[in-house]
């Protein structure tokens, strides 16, 4: 070993210096004699160096040879002679950390001094490798500080900061590997996290340089990247071009096809995004989702019949999801077949009892036919079912206007105090219950709350304005009930009930003739309304 070699040589050095003092004095001999000490130990270090020297050529071009373990021993052997050597303990630790023995690379990583680039890359490699990504990171930042064209530094600083969820600190890591090597894939990545952080003008910019880079079939990724973002920017016709120019260019990527739907779906323009759909369909039959959800493409665009042979198509094919069941019930409603429909919701609140809009068509199949009883049970079986909030709102609201419809006034108010229990801010509810309570004449302060609350919630909603004057009317305040529903004339002027109630208030007024001219306009509109002619008569 080179330090028990060292201590030996020093220690011989020693006594042959001590020897001549004692023998030839102090003075002028001991000044030569100090001479012949450094020269030989200076012989000695370059002795040692050499054998240094030897063991590190030898590791390397084992090493080369693909002999690691004999590659190993020689760098311990260099080292035993020069172990404050910084390219050899580097080496070392080079190859203890390819074949996989990373504690020590690391031992060995730390303790080369000077550090440059290269060997914190090496310690954040290894503290990479065991999990330690605060150090990782740190000695990678290290790295690029000491060499900013250290690229896989910047590789992996890139990675951490996306995982991180520091957008920002990404995005530079990105342009510097944009800098270094100016790749295809690099500027598609860099668009990718300019998207993400909604830089979306240098995430443009970005996708056209890759594109500009390759603009071929392989970095179609790109192109659709590109398109992403011009839809982002509302440039629908650059998206929509670019999107073509990826069909063009790869006219079987199903990918292209999709992000073709999602693009003219979110633009709610039905026509091209019913063709989109269509192309796909073609393109991946098997996917059931993407065949369902053309059939309601079909089925919005009003092409019923083709809506649904496609869904009865996937039923016997076997495909029994409940939106196939749904989608029939459906088209069944429009074409008035209640009986059917209601078979058809019925499969499909069998196959997902945890579906509303089945439980709530089913329930509209038996209101149609004014069966309110079997409607009531239907909504009420549901709610046995349903947990998720929102749903359990919409059929408790539906249950308490079916139960108001079928004159069981108490148990509709039950049903809307437990619904604004549920959500105290469900202005539907509160206008419902506090209309029915004012139309009846009971709990009218009450009442007057409710609306207000939901008047809160939405002040321009034409129906609670209407509302909020009909019980200012039950109250006896005349005149602020007339300035309320003139607001709700002009914000809903088809609803005949608004004319009404300001044919009731002028009447109260003692204005006989506006009275009759509300009540006009309000006939008009509900031509069929016994009520009205009582009133006019």
């Amino acid at each position: 070993m080179e330090i028990k070699t060292v201590s030996k040589i020093t220690l011989g050095l020693a006594l042959i210096l001590i020897s001549l003092s004692i023998m030839t004095g102090c003075g002028a001999k001991y000044t030569k004699v100090r001479e012949r000490y450094d020269a030989e130990a200076k012989r000695l270090q370059d002795q040692a160096m050499a054998e240094a020297y030897n063991h590190f050529t030898n590791a390397n071009i084992i090493e080369i040879l693909g002999a690691t373990d004999q590659a190993i021993i020689e760098y311990e052997k260099a080292l035993e002679f020069d172990p404050t050597s910084p390219t050899i303990r580097t080496d070392y630790a080079r190859l203890l950390f390819r074949v996989r023995r990373v504690p020590e690379a690391l031992t060995n990583a730390l303790q080369v001094e000077p550090k440059n680039s290269e060997i914190h890359l090496l310690i954040g490699d290894c503290y990479r490798l065991t999990n330690n990504e605060v150090a990782a990171k740190s000695h990678y930042r290290q790295a690029v500080d000491m060499d900013p064209d250290n690229i896989n530094a910047y590789w992996y600083l890139a990675g951490y900061y996306q995982k991180d969820n520091q957008p920002d600190s990404a995005i530079w890591a990105y342009y510097e590997l944009a800098r270094l090597s100016d790749t295809y894939r690099i500027w598609h990545e860099l668009g990718l996290m300019l998207g993400t952080a909604k830089r979306y003008d240098e995430a443009k910019d970005a996708f056209l340089r890759s594109i500009e880079i390759n603009p071929e079939k392989n970095n179609i990724n790109s192109y659709l990247g590109l398109a992403a973002t011009y839809d982002a920017l509302d440039q629908i016709d650059l998206a929509e071009t670019y999107l073509n120019r990826a069909s063009e260019l790869d006219p079987y990527d199903v990918r292209v096809v999709r992000e073709k739907v999602r693009v003219y779906r979110q633009r709610n323009d039905i026509k091209k995004t019913l063709e989109a759909s269509a192309q796909l369909v073609k393109l991946v039959p098997s996917d059931w989702e993407a065949v369902r959800f053309h059939g309601f493409l079909l089925y919005v665009d009003g092409q019923l019949h083709e809506a649904d042979s496609l869904f009865r198509e996937r039923i016997e094919f076997g495909d029994e999801h409940p939106l196939n069941f749904f989608y029939v019930g459906r088209i069944a409603i429009e074409w008035n077949n209640l009986e059917e429909a209601r078979t058809d919701f019925t499969r499909c609140v069998t196959r997902d009892s945890s579906f509303a809009d089945g439980w709530l068509n089913l329930a509209f199949t038996w209101r149609q036919q004014d069966s309110l009883d079997a409607a009531i049970e239907v909504y009420r079986r549901g709610l046995e079912y349903i947990t998720d909030e929102e749903d359990r709102a919409r059929l408790l609201f539906a249950l308490g206007s079916t139960l108001e419809r079928n004159n069981q006034f108490h148990e509709a108010v039950t049903t809307f105090q437990d619904l604004i229990s549920m959500n105290p801010n469900h202005d539907p509810a509160l206008n419902y219950l506090g209309y029915m309570l004012a139309d009846a004449g009971q709990q009218l302060q009450y009442a007057l709350e409710l609306i207000e609350r939901a008047m809160e919630l939405s002040p321009n909603n034409g129906a609670y304005l209407d509302s909020y004057g009909w019980v200012q009317f039950k109250l006896g305040n005349y005149k602020v009930a007339l300035a309320q529903l003139q607001k709700a004339a002009q914000l809903i002027d088809s609803d005949p009930v608004v004319f009404e109630h300001m044919g009731d208030v002028y009447k109260k007024l003692g204005e006989t003739e506006k009275a009759m001219d509300e009540y006009k306009k309000a006939l008009e509109m509900a031509p069929d309304s016994f009520d009205l002619e009582e009133k006019m008569k």
